[in-house]
């Protein structure tokens, strides 16, 4: 399609120089009608055939003018249906006039020499500008070209943006009054840039949370125990966090708006109370018409009041922002595929084998991670369809350890606390030798969301004194809609029985989580630095 996109461009072009041509002939003949040269006077001649040979010339340009503009309009109908068919556009009856602009714009083509001459013409003009104001307008211009056209960070480097924004920011942290707008213009552009700041602790610290709806209270108390230990917002604590369904939840509040611990729990019963109340007979209803037993409009209304319009991107604006990343599962003719919403920019290679973006909003990206099918409707986004990330990761720890070691190839890491919402004690797990329908279909989900499989390889892997799982026994199986008050006080009273029975973990994890970067690596970090700006 696109060959014959191709083939009609030419034969367009061709058409466009005949009527060049037809055109200079047709103004000469009128030049010629209009304006006649002298010519000797034959007495023999009529004026009746003059007048009639004049008139024979006009009909003959009209006719010819008028059989180039049919010619070209069928060529320009034909290439507007290959162009509708190739973007799916639906074609217009209306009859416009044929400009450059509109033939370029049938198929076009951003070559690699064109993405590297545009990012070159803006990152010249970010070093042109005169005043900070300016500066400041043209970075923001060029992070957004960044944003929509991520392979054209393949080029920054040859451009030295990077250690020209780190310059930037140097200034401008040296002046008596800093701008923190301007700084945190120039940290977006840095995260598109694939610029990463150094660990602020010993290594990379990472936090990892499970999927599991309702359950997500037991990891919001969790949290709560290791705040209160080591005296610092989570956010803070953290050099990477990732999380899936109801795990994207709450890293969304953390790690994008960095809501208080308690704000969370209670947003959780706010949500239970609001979205998991639903008339059985309409619940029903809406399972068989929309495969989802909630209603899916009211989630995505209180998803978007609670977290309104901001990008995933804007969360890099602050330095102390931890990287995070939310998962979802894209859905292919053949499966599923893991799709990663983050808050910073991965240039593509043959290392990263995770898909996804920065340019999304928050609320979006919670929204295509917690789609549980039953539960909500799958969500669609820009054509793509996503469901519920748990379906293919719900401990996702070790895609957080593989986007640290594409973020921080050099880097040790730390500490990593993988928090999981929850399990069934072993003396309730169900030991009948038959089971119902119900109870298959439960298996079933239980075995696709399976979290402790991840567990036990990593556990294996890693060195137990960097590792720490935590993830309690539940004295009932709770649903991930439970909305039920006194069920819920259960589930937190079986969490807080948890959290003193393994008090001597939580110390032990707070040990590691708190090691400081040393002098030396703190001082070889801001060398590093200092040469990449000046050399």
């Amino acid at each position: 399609m696109l060959i014959y996109s191709q083939y009609l461009i030419k034969k367009s072009s061709s058409i466009r120089t005949s009527l060049n041509c037809c055109s200079q002939s047709t103004n000469s003949s009128l030049a010629s009608i209009l304006f006649p040269e002298p010519k000797p006077i034959d007495k023999n001649e009529t004026p009746s055939s003059s007048s009639t040979t004049k008139q024979q010339a006009q009909n003959v340009v009209s006719s010819a003018a008028d059989a180039a503009v049919n010619v070209l309009g069928v060529g320009w109908g034909a290439l507007s249906a290959v162009s509708n068919r190739i973007t799916g556009l639906t074609s217009s009856s209306s009859k416009e006039s044929i400009t450059n602009k509109q033939l370029e714009s049938i198929v076009r083509v951003i070559t690699p020499e064109n993405l590297e001459q545009r990012t070159k013409s803006l990152i010249d003009s970010v070093k042109a500008a005169s005043s900070t104001l300016s500066q400041a307008t043209r970075i923001e211009e060029l992070s957004n070209y960044l944003l929509h056209q991520p392979d054209a960070n393949y080029f920054t480097k040859k451009q030295r943006l990077v250690p020209y924004l780190l310059y930037l920011r140097r200034q401008e942290y040296h002046k008596p009054a800093i701008d923190k707008a301007f700084i945190g213009i120039i940290n977006e552009c840095l995260t598109l840039a694939n610029y990463v700041q150094a660990p602020r602790g010993k290594g990379i610290r990472l936090l990892s949370i499970d999927g599991g709806g309702m359950r997500g209270l037991i990891s919001i108390n969790a949290l709560r125990r290791i705040e209160d230990l080591v005296g610092e917002p989570i956010h803070t604590m953290f050099d990477y966090m990732c999380g899936v369904s109801t795990g994207a939840v709450i890293i969304a509040m953390l790690g994008a708006f960095k809501v208080d611990l308690s704000q969370c729990e209670e947003l959780y019963k706010h949500f239970s109370s609001t979205v998991f109340h639903r008339n059985k007979a309409l619940g029903i209803s809406s399972l068989i018409t929309n495969q989802s037993y909630y209603d899916t409009k009211s989630f995505e209304n209180y998803l978007r009041s609670r977290m309104g319009e901001r990008l995933m991107l804007k969360s890099s604006l602050h330095a102390d922002s931890p990287k995070f990343s939310i998962i979802s599962a894209l859905t292919l003719p053949n499966g599923f595929k893991l799709f990663l919403f983050r808050n910073y920019s991965i240039l593509m290679s043959p290392h990263t084998h995770y898909d996804g973006t920065s340019k999304y909003k928050v609320w979006e990206a919670v929204r295509a991670s917690t789609c549980a099918p039953g539960y909500f409707e799958e969500y669609l986004l820009d054509g793509n369809v996503f469901q519920d990330g748990g379906l293919i990761a719900n401990n996702p720890t070790s895609i957080a350890l593989h986007e640290c070691k594409l973020l921080w190839p050099d880097e040790d890491i730390q500490c990593v606390v993988s928090l999981g919402n929850g399990r069934p004690a072993p003396d309730v797990a169900f030991q009948s030798k038959s089971m119902s329908l119900r109870q298959k279909l439960s298996s079933l989900v239980d075995s696709v969301t399976n979290t402790e499989t991840i567990h036990v390889c990593l556990h294996d892997l890693l060195p137990t004194n960097i590792y720490f799982r935590l993830n309690p026994f539940m004295s009932s199986d709770f649903v991930l809609d439970e909305h039920r008050p006194e069920r819920l006080e259960q589930m937190l009273r079986d969490t807080q029985t948890y959290t003193r029975q393994n008090e001597y973990k939580f110390l032990k994890l707070t040990q590691q989580l708190t090691k400081l970067r040393s002098p030396f690596r703190r001082f070889l970090d801001k060398l590093k630095q200092l040469l990449r700006i000046y050399t």
